[in-house]
This record gives structure tokens, C-alpha cells and sequence, in this order.
């Protein structure tokens, strides 16, 4: 039985739908509109975002296939007097997405973050509030650190070593990239400006392997990483350790590389010499090191699978037990005392995933948006906790209570 018929058992057991609220409709949001939609015994009930156009549009999307009642609002508040079994968080913008968290998880409702930026920079502590309140919170189907978790999955139930595991880079990297350098390009591709940059710049990769490493206890090799030029052919040649003539100091690491984007990929391990026969008679390449690889993942498409999930299996996917990686905000150019560091995606500001233990002091990427600083920056240097006059809002509040919990370890 797969999971399309366990969960349509489900339904008719429990007589009710399940009551999913979303906040934000942008790209990502409106994909999951759709496929809302379409999905048996899952009712939209309530949309926010702050942009009347998308909201409209949203809602009309949602009602060419449903009829049943749905709220629509500028304001996350509207999700305080409405019953719901799931929300669905989608704006990418961490404060958001720390807002939201804390006003779904203190009621006990369960969360799908389609905004990795958040659980990138508070993911340990919002799973403790999550655990708190016997809510779940997870990242969601579609975006690679759960693609590329399934391949992990896969792997380690056919009992092989996961030496490595990561994602394709399909944009040209410019770590100084803007949004008015790209903006014809977002509009032949009809995308924020600000989502282009975030992957050009390569932040929005550094915070999807963040999330990953953080989840499965993996690790970053080198700052930064590798990020090298690689075929689902050899990367197996490249990401394994180097006394196995690759490139790594030790094994169980998180990376990306250029050439196999939009996919994902592991690279796997067997000492086994039958395990090793079979793999090469089944056209596997060389040994001992392979190749698992998912050539694609479909972003807000995949929704419906982490909504049933969470309704049938009742734990998270994807969400940190530890905190190897940090994403540090690094200057894009000279940035003035008083100036606003704006978002990430923006003019100020990019990611770049380094080792927590060698990062205390450093200004996390999501701790970094729309804060003033208060010092000369110089183009491509990194930002230091003191940079800036943090906001006392509800992102900053988790952060303070990841820190806590990370100096109690």
C-alpha cells in the first residue's frame, strides 16, 4: 500500500479533512496552492501574504478546484482563531519564518518550512519548541536537503557508507551578484529578483547544505566547500577521502558541485568484494566507492508528500540534531556605517557555510537581514555578532535560545 492509500484510509477513518494553512504566495507558494488543490482529504483554510496581487491570485487558483472556506490575509494573525493541522511556511525570509514558527508551534500545530533560510539559522532551537509542544516541524519535499536525504536513506538501508552527499549547482556563481545585475533574467524567468540572486550568490546553497549537515550530524570539509566540477559519472573520483585519492580529509561530509544540477547525489561505500561484484555487474561503474543520484526535485510540487507524511508518520523528515554548520554573512561590496544590510538575496549581503566550531562570534546570514550596521565593512569580509544592533524581535529570540542550548553541550 503506498502512502496515496494509506492516507486516503486515514481520511475516511479520521471523517474530516485535514485543515492546512499557508503564509506566503510567491513562487514557491503558488505551487503549493496547486497542488493543494488537487489533494484528497487536505483543505486549504487560510492564505497570508502581504501582497494583494499573489494573495488574489492564490485564493482564485485554489478555487478553480475548491470550494470550501478559505481566509485570506496581509497578516500572519489571521492563523490565530482558525483550526488547523498543518501550516505551511514558504516566504524565505527567516524573521518571517521565526514569526510564524512561534505563533504554529505554541499552539501545537505541526510546520512545513519550504524556508530553508530558517531552519539554517535557528532549526536546533525551533525543533526544541517544536518537541515542547508535541508539535513537528520539517523541511520540506522538494527542496534538496530532503531530496538528497532519500538517496541517504536509501543507502544506509542497504547497509552502505555514506562518504558524502550533496546537491547540483545550476546557476553560475558570483558570490558579489545583485538583484539589478539579474533582474532581466528573473523576469524572463519569472522570479524574484531577490530568490535569483540568493542562488546565484551561492547563499541559498550554503544554507541547504547547512540544514542537511546539521540533520544528519554530517560536516563540511573545507569552508565554504569544494564546489567542484563534477558528472554523475566521477564524482565518485572527487568526494572521498583523500588517502583513497580524492579530495577529502575525512568522510560523512555535505558538498555541491556544477554539472549535475538540478539534481542531488551520494556518493556510498561498500568493503564488501560480492556487494562490489554485484554493484559493477549491475552497471553501478567501478568500486569500492558509487554513485546514487536523483537527477531532479521539483521544489513546492512535492508538498503533498510531507503533508501526508506528517499526518501518517508523525515525525520530521528533516529538521537539526546538531549545529556542525554555520552560514556566516560576508560583505558584497563596502558597506557603510548606519547602512541596512537589506535581505538575503540582496545588495549587502551573502552566505557562506563555514564550521560552527570555528564560527562563534560570526554574524549569522539570517541574523544579518534588514539589521544596521555599525562599522565599515570592507567588500568580502565576513560580519561579526558585534557589526551590528540586533533587533529584539522573535528571530533573535530563537537564536539567543539555540545559543543557550549550543553552550550547554
Amino acid at each position: 500500500m503506498n502512502q496515496l492509500d494509506k492516507f486516503k484510509n486515514y481520511i475516511d477513518d479520521r471523517k474530516e479533512n485535514v485543515r492546512v494553512g499557508l503564509v506566503g504566495a510567491g513562487q514557491m507558494g503558488q505551487g503549493i496552492v496547486a497542488q493543494i488543490s488537487k489533494m484528497y482529504g487536505v483543505d486549504l483554510v487560510c492564505i497570508v501574504d502581504r501582497n494583494q496581487n499573489q494573495l488574489e491570485n492564490a485564493s482564485d487558483r485554489y478555487r478553480n478546484s475548491k470550494n470550501n472556506e478559505l481566509v485570506c490575509s496581509d497578516n500572519i494573525s489571521a492563523l490565530d482563531d482558525i483550526e488547523l493541522d498543518i501550516v505551511v511556511e514558504a516566504t524565505g525570509t527567516p524573521a518571517a519564518g521565526a514569526a510564524v514558527a512561534k505563533n504554529v508551534l505554541s499552539r501545537g500545530i505541526n510546520l512545513i518550512l519550504l524556508n530553508v533560510e530558517t531552519e539554517a539559522t535557528i532549526g536546533l532551537a525551533l525543533r526544541k519548541e517544536a518537541e515542547k509542544n508535541e508539535a513537528i516541524i520539517t523541511v520540506a519535499d522538494g527542496d534538496e536537503p530532503v531530496a538528497v536525504l532519500d538517496l541517504y536513506n536509501f543507502a544506509t538501508e542497504l547497509s552502505f557508507e555514506v562518504v558524502s552527499i550533496g546537491k547540483g549547482k545550476n546557476n553560475p556563481f558570483n558570490r558579489y551578484a545583485t538583484p539589478d545585475l539579474l533582474a532581466k533574467e528573473a523576469t524572463s524567468k519569472k522570479m524574484n529578483p531577490k530568490m535569483l540572486t540568493s542562488f546565484v550568490d551561492g547563499s541559498k546553497t550554503m544554507v541547504e547544505m547547512a540544514a542537511l549537515a546539521n540533520f544528519l550530524d554530517f560536516k563540511i570539509d573545507i569552508d565554504g566547500m569544494h564546489g567542484i566540477e563534477a558528472t554523475y559519472e566521477n564524482i565518485n573520483q572527487y568526494y572521498i577521502p583523500k588517502k583513497d585519492g580524492g579530495l577529502l580529509e575525512n568522510s560523512q561530509v555535505v558538498d555541491f558541485a556544477f554539472g549535475i544540477a538540478p539534481g542531488v547525489f551520494a556518493v556510498i561505500y561498500s568493503e564488501d568484494d560480492y556487494v562490489n561484484y554485484e554493484m559493477e555487474y549491475l552497471k553501478m561503474g567501478k568500486g569500492p566507492f558509487w554513485t546514487l543520484a536523483r537527477p531532479y526535485h521539483l521544489t513546492s510540487l512535492e508538498i503533498p508528500r510531507t503533508i501526508r507524511h506528517i499526518m501518517l508518520e508523525k515525525y520530521s523528515k528533516l529538521s537539526a540534531t546538531s549545529w556542525n554548520v554555520e552560514v556566516v554573512a560576508y560583505a558584497k561590496q563596502d558597506i557603510e556605517p548606519g547602512t541596512n544590510l537589506g535581505s538575503i538575496g540582496g545588495d549587502y549581503i551573502y552566505g557562506k557555510a563555514q564550521k560552527a566550531i570555528s564560527s562563534r562570534g560570526f554574524l549569522p546570514l539570517g541574523i544579518a537581514e534588514d539589521n544596521i550596521v555599525n562599522k565599515l565593512i570592507k567588500k568580502g569580509e565576513p560580519l561579526m555578532v558585534g557589526d551590528i544592533d540586533a533587533q529584539d524581535n522573535v528571530l533573535c529570540e530563537y537564536w539567543k535560545k539555540q545559543n543557550q542550548i549550543l553552550d550547554s553541550y
